[in-house]
This record gives structure tokens, C-alpha cells and sequence, in this order.
């Protein structure tokens, strides 16, 4: 079920700085200063909309900071990240661009779009499916660094950045941690309140949880198909599915007698960072980022299943009401060049898409080692992913009430 990626060398991006003095004067002899002001001026400025964790932000900043800085880039274009933090008030970026879209707005700021490939469907659900512009790479020259070149979204999207979710588990409690699947169930059930997931309609760690269980009853190809057969003629392999996960209800992590599922990706972290529980399904960057902090002990470690969790790509997207699209086209670039990869990295731990060994300058170099995404098991499932949440919610969640 994995997929073998493919390794390119790409040129290597020279960095560096350049400061602009733009300076207004009336005297006489400085109209070459006041071209230089005009020039810059016209550089176009691309913004770049996502939403997510705080995490997320901050490497989209400090990625842009320094494209902003870099004098092959900053002519082309100025950088601008638009985000929108996971859990507030805020109109979600899926509404803000339907609502765009269907008020027939053109030339808008959503100029790149960056989001996880698994929030596509229900953006073309809102709006149309030629709703992003296809990209031409032809146009991008570090494109030839990536390793995703195979990705199955199309020729709309351009990854920047993997992500999977690995089992965390405490290496004092747990010395021989599970390698299979139904190695993991019998451990959980030979130790009870001792394992967790999160719920799966808030974090897709523990949506990964669900959906293998699922999945590694069904044929490869269906973990890359959005086609609803894989639920209508694979019933019993589904039912079979929820049994287990019912099954299994008894045995996990409990509060006052009872079975609690806890909420967001961060919320069986800071289970295991507590104690309380010793073993749950958790994305890489984020458990790396909280060791890296001090609030997960060293004593976590990280292991992949056989039948590996799920894996996925965030990139880029060019929607169809955007603007300036030879200048997100040069953006895009620059974040596949091998500087942005490592600040990627250094700034969110977030898996690479090109060819680690050109990365320089790596935090905890080790663990990118340990965690590289040479394979993986790539989920794409479009809306089934919620009719998944949903039944779960319906069968599982309800046990805990």
C-alpha cells in the first residue's frame, strides 16, 4: 500500500538580502532614485491564504520573510500570508472562496491557496471543478527538485510540504511496541484505558485510526478514490470495520469510568505527555515540535505500522479568480527551492518533498531520518472522509455517552 517516490536533483537557489532605499526628494538630478521607487512599486504582491494550526502559519511566514528577502525572488514578487487559525470565529477560507466565487468576483487576492489535499473536494463542492487553474510547471524550475511528482490530486496542484501520521508511544512503558496492525488491537485490548485516538470529525490523527482499520480490509486503489462504490459494494468489509472499532471501545483511555475520546490532534498528545495514557496515533511534525519545545518527553518515540497510517500532502493551488498568476508562479518556486524546504523544517518540522540530502543547515537532523517520507501510504478520499466522521460518530462516539 506504499507508494515509491521518485528522487530529482534540482539547481541549487542562491540566498541572500537585499535592501531597497526608496527615497522622495524634489531636488534636482534624483530621477533615477524616483525609477528605482517606481519599480519597486510595481513588483506584484502575492498572497498566499491557509488555514490550520498556529504551527502552520508560522513556517508559511517565515517562508514568505525570506522570499521577501531574497534578490532573485523579491523583484518578481512581495509575499503576503493571509491565515485563518483552525477553531476560531472566523469565516472558513472554504466559504471565503465560494462566496467569491458565486458574487462572480475576478482579479481577487486569492492568488495561492495553500491547503491540504484532503480540503479539495469540498472547495470544488462549494464552487465548480475547473475552480483552480491548472499549473504550468514548465514555468517553475525547482519543480524539478520534487519528490511528489506522482502526487494523484492533477495538474492543478503542486505539493510543498508532506505530512503522516505515525503510532507515538512511551519507550519506558512500551519496549516492544506493535508492527502490525492487529498488533496494535491486541495491545490495546492486553491493556486497557491505555491507548487513545482522537475523535475523527476533529483531528485526523484520529481519523487515520478509523480509516485504516477500514481500509486495510479494502483493495489498494480504493485509498486513492473519492468513487462512494468502495462503500456501497464493500459494506461488510465496512461493518466489519466498525465492529472491531466497537470492539475496541472498552479498552481505551477513560475518565471517571468512562471512555473518552479526547478532541483535536493535541488532545491525545497531551495524553501521552501526561501519562495517562501510553501509546496514540499522532502526525510526525507535531509530536517532533512538542519535543523539540520540551512538552513531550524524550522518552516518545515514533513507529510506523506495516499497514502505515496515513499519509498526505499540502500545496499549492492557482484559483481561477486570482491574479497575478506568472508571479504566484514564481513564489511557488521559491518554495520548492532547497533554502524554504529547510525552513520547512526548522520552523514546523514538516516532511520535505525533495531530496532530504541537499537540505544544509537542519535542526535535529536525526529525526528527519528516522521520519523520512521515501514511502508512504497516501489517502486521497474526497467525501468519504465524512461520511466515515459521520457513522463514526453515529456507532462509536455514542458508546462514550
Amino acid at each position: 500500500m506504499k507508494t515509491k517516490l521518485m528522487k530529482k536533483h534540482g539547481k541549487r537557489i542562491a540566498a541572500g538580502v537585499l535592501g531597497l532605499a526608496l527615497i522622495g526628494s524634489s531636488s534636482i538630478g534624483l530621477t533615477g532614485c524616483g525609477s528605482e521607487a517606481n519599480a519597486a512599486e510595481e513588483v506584484p504582491t502575492v498572497t498566499i491564504w491557509s488555514s490550520g494550526g498556529q504551527e502552520v502559519r508560522e513556517a508559511l511566514q517565515a517562508i514568505a520573510d525570506a522570499h521577501n528577502a531574497d534578490p532573485e525572488y523579491n523583484t518578481k514578487a512581495k509575499v503576503e500570508i493571509q491565515f485563518i487559525v483552525s477553531g476560531t470565529s472566523e469565516q472558513s477560507l472554504p466559504d471565503r472562496l465560494a462566496a467569491a466565487y458565486k458574487a462572480g468576483e475576478t482579479d481577487t487576492d486569492f492568488d495561492l491557496i495553500a491547503l491540504d489535499d484532503s480540503a479539495i473536494a469540498n472547495i470544488e463542492a462549494q464552487t465548480s471543478e475547473d475552480f483552480f487553474d491548472p499549473i504550468d510547471t514548465s514555468k517553475i524550475p525547482n519543480y524539478e527538485n520534487l519528490t511528489f511528482k506522482d502526487n494523484i490530486v492533477g495538474d492543478n496542484f503542486i505539493p510543498y510540504r508532506g505530512t503522516a501520521v505515525y503510532l507515538a508511544y512511551n519507550s519506558e512503558t512500551v519496549q516492544n511496541p506493535p508492527k502490525t496492525a492487529d498488533e496494535l488491537y491486541q495491545w490495546i485490548k492486553d491493556n486497557p484505558g491505555r491507548f487513545a485516538y482522537c475523535d475523527p470529525s476533529t483531528g485526523n490523527s484520529g481519523f487515520s485510526f478509523v480509516a485504516n482499520t477500514i481500509y486495510n480490509q479494502l483493495p489498494e486503489e480504493a485509498a486513492t478514490s473519492d468513487d462512494t462504490k468502495w462503500e456501497t459494494e464493500h459494506q461488510t468489509e465496512w461493518d466489519n470495520a466498525f465492529n472491531l472499532l466497537a470492539e475496541l471501545h472498552p479498552n481505551l483511555y477513560q475518565t471517571a469510568g468512562k471512555v473518552q475520546y479526547p478532541m483535536k490532534n493535541a488532545g491525545s498528545l497531551d495524553l501521552l505527555a501526561t501519562k495517562e495514557i501510553d501509546m496514540t496515533p499522532a502526525f510526525v511534525n507535531m509530536v517532533l515540535s512538542q519535543k523539540s519545545m520540551g512538552t513531550l518527553p524524550d522518552s516518545i518515540k515514533l513507529t510506523q505500522l506495516e499497514e502505515p497510517f496515513l499519509g498526505g500532502l499540502a500545496g499549492f493551488m492557482m484559483p481561477s479568480i486570482g491574479k497575478d498568476k506568472e508571479a504566484a508562479l514564481s513564489v511557488i518556486d521559491y518554495y520548492l527551492s532547497y533554502e524554504a524546504q529547510a525552513i520547512d523544517w526548522n520552523t514546523m518540522f514538516a516532511s520535505p518533498v525533495v531530496d532530504t540530502s541537499k537540505l544544509e543547515n537542519l535542526e535535529h537532523e536525526d529525526w528527519l531520518a528516522e521520519t523520512d517520507m521515501d514511502s508512504m501510504r497516501y489517502f486521497s478520499i474526497g467525501t468519504i472522509q465524512t461520511d466515515i466522521a459521520q457513522r463514526w460518530t453515529e456507532e462509536i462516539g455514542s458508546l462514550a455517552k
